[in-house]
């Protein structure tokens, strides 16, 4: 099973500490957040070592792209460079928020109608480029925030049966969905798992075995429904390196 981080807890200068993690792990990227110039200078030093290559994965854009948003106007040129670095790095997937904190307002489904309408015009623009595009559970019932309830979010998948899928363990813990059931369900359509905890009020990115969440239980349905799945550590609260080399120890003994 692979094992990827994301690069999410280490902002700015910090993502020097990325270069000191052995290369049997992968790496995701929020591309989003630094230009062309930044990743290709960030990753040249973290694609190879000792004749040994990882993979990289890409977080699509979550803080200035919001797809269930109608002002929202430059999501689809703000996907074409994101899409453009994907290929250029062969990158593994793209993960696709479906929405972020949607407009109260507007009824829902008329948002739902809006966001399928922009998820089937990346699909053809990462078509383009030959980029495997990830949809992720997003939106927590405790914000209001949830657009794709779990029927929805799977019907996501009927829709455009040429998206893969992307679980994030985090969103749907705080959601109540039950984690195996999950897996069951999405099955050989997952590409990778955001990998966190929390205590199921609030999305804590915290490290597995921090929250809540049965882990036991997530690794037996892992092994038997998604085993191809990528790993991938979304921690934010960590306070040092070593906690996340820690972490991913214990998630591979945990799959064994």
């Amino acid at each position: 099973m692979k094992f990827s981080v994301s690069d999410l807890p280490f902002g700015s200068f910090s993502k020097a500490f990325l270069k000191d993690l052995p290369m049997q792990y992968d790496i995701e990227i929020f591309y989003e957040f630094g230009t062309d110039h930044y990743w290709d200078y960030v990753l040249k030093d973290l694609k190879e070592k000792d004749g040994v290559s990882r993979r990289f994965s890409i977080h699509g854009p979550c803080v200035a792209v919001n797809l269930a948003d109608p002002n929202d106007t430059a999501y689809l040129d703000v996907y074409d460079k994101t899409f453009a670095y994907a290929q250029k790095i062969n990158a593994a997937f793209v993960v696709v928020h479906s929405n972020e904190a949607w407009r109260m307002g507007g009824e829902k489904l008329a948002v739902q109608e809006l966001v399928y309408g922009r998820i089937e015009k990346l699909l053809k623009l990462a078509e383009k480029y030959g980029v495997t595009v990830a949809l992720e559970n997003v939106g927590l019932r405790t914000t209001g925030t949830l657009l794709f309830d779990y029927e929805e979010y799977l019907g996501l998948f009927k829709r455009f049966p040429q998206a893969a899928a992307l679980l994030d363990t985090g969103h749907a813990h705080v959601n109540g969905w039950k984690l195996p059931d999950v897996l069951r369900d999405l099955n050989s359509k997952l590409v990778g798992v955001h990998i966190h905890d929390n205590d199921g009020t609030k999305d804590a990115h915290l490290p597995v075995g921090s929250g809540n969440i049965y882990w036991a239980e997530y690794f037996v349905a892992l092994k038997k429904y998604a085993p191809q799945a990528t790993q991938v550590c979304e921690y934010a609260a960590i306070n040092q390196y070593g906690m996340v080399t820690e972490s991913l120890a214990k998630l591979e003994e945990a799959v064994k």
